[in-house]
């Protein structure tokens, strides 16, 4: 069916396959289209929202996407559900999902009271990844998909055991983010932009790798979401002192063996990140070798977070989690024997 002028609205966050099926519906219905596009004030309370791309960006990504399909298009912001469809009566159609019907018939409703002709309401369906479920941005900012569906835990799970192949362990001695020699190093300003940043984005975005990147940071009052510790440094057990410091009193216990990626402790990895804020300090203690398990927490971390590593005669590494930094570490991980 063919209409004059169509409008749909959305967050549209981190574009993806879902809002691409959406906006296609629209440009293939409508002569004319109107996309409606979440303000600022409007997503601060959807969850992982320190993720949550700006207007401006979300604006271009949409406005590209219709250049890339050759249709012209015009974008309002939204400061409410409403935004132009109470008042602009050239609206014939409204293409909504499941999730944002309900607030397609709360705009038919209030169009109604104003005196003005209910919109056709068109419901696209979801696009969804390979285990079935939907492609959202919430998922794509959790760290869980990418923007095509993709899982980034199928590969880990396909396997009981990944063997770290002689050819990447070169590769695995560069560093994965911003180097820290020493903590003694980093000026009292960055200790403090480090702390202020944890605090602000809340411990999810924080995981520690390694005992005594683990130590230094709860020793400045740093807590991390997860933190993933063996009980060695230098593959040497840590003294009494130290563990009893390191150790927190609820914790869990898996294996992974030296040289290796174990299923079992990435199952257990991603547990505690999908325990979100629901605990407020959570630790895995390894049986064997935590090392590679950097990887694994990068995966499944949520976008933004901050996986910080300690590498042997080069200090800490702080590694920023963004899709690219996803894809980076996926692509290592297939190389895996």
């Amino acid at each position: 069916m063919r209409f004059k002028h169509v409008v749909c609205g959305g967050t549209f966050d981190h574009l993806h396959s879902g809002h691409k099926k959406l906006l296609i519906s629209c440009f293939q219905s409508g002569e004319k289209v109107t996309i409606g596009i979440t303000s600022g004030a409007m997503v601060r309370h959807k969850p992982y929202n320190i993720s949550i791309e700006s207007y401006t960006l979300r604006k271009r990504k949409v406005l590209d996407f219709a250049l890339q399909q050759k249709k012209k298009v015009e974008v309002v912001q939204l400061r409410d559900i409403y935004g132009p469809t109470i008042e602009n009566n050239s609206f014939e159609s409204l293409f909504v999902t499941k999730d944002t019907l309900n607030g397609g018939n709360l705009i038919n409703n209030k169009r109604i009271e104003l005196g003005m002709k209910p919109l056709l309401i068109q419901v696209v369906p979801f696009e969804y990844d390979e285990k079935g479920e939907k492609i959202s941005s919430e998922r794509i900012r959790q760290g869980v998909i990418d923007r095509n569906g993709n899982r980034y835990d199928s590969y880990l799970f396909s396997k009981e055991k990944h063997i770290l192949p002689e050819s990447l362990k070169g590769v695995l001695r560069k560093p994965l983010g911003r180097v820290i020699s020493s903590f003694s190093s980093l000026s009292k300003q960055e200790m403090k932009e480090i702390y202020h940043e944890a605090q602000e984005q809340g411990q999810l975005y924080l995981c520690t790798v390694g005992d005594m990147v683990t130590y230094e940071m709860k020793k400045r009052g740093i807590m991390s979401l997860v933190s993933i510790i063996d009980g060695l440094t230098l593959r040497k057990a840590l003294n009494s002192k130290l563990m009893s410091t390191i150790l927190e009193r609820e914790r869990s216990n898996t294996e992974n063996e030296k040289g290796t990626i174990q299923k079992t402790a990435c199952i257990e990895i991603q547990r505690l990140f999908n325990l979100g804020h629901q605990q407020a300090i959570k630790q895995v203690f390894i049986t064997g070798e935590e090392d590679l398990l950097t990887l694994v927490a990068v995966l499944f971390a949520p976008l933004d977070a901050h996986i910080w590593y300690g590498q042997q005669g080069i200090g800490a590494v702080d590694v920023r989690v963004t899709e690219k930094m996803k894809q980076t570490v996926y692509n290592l991980l297939k190389q895996f024997e």
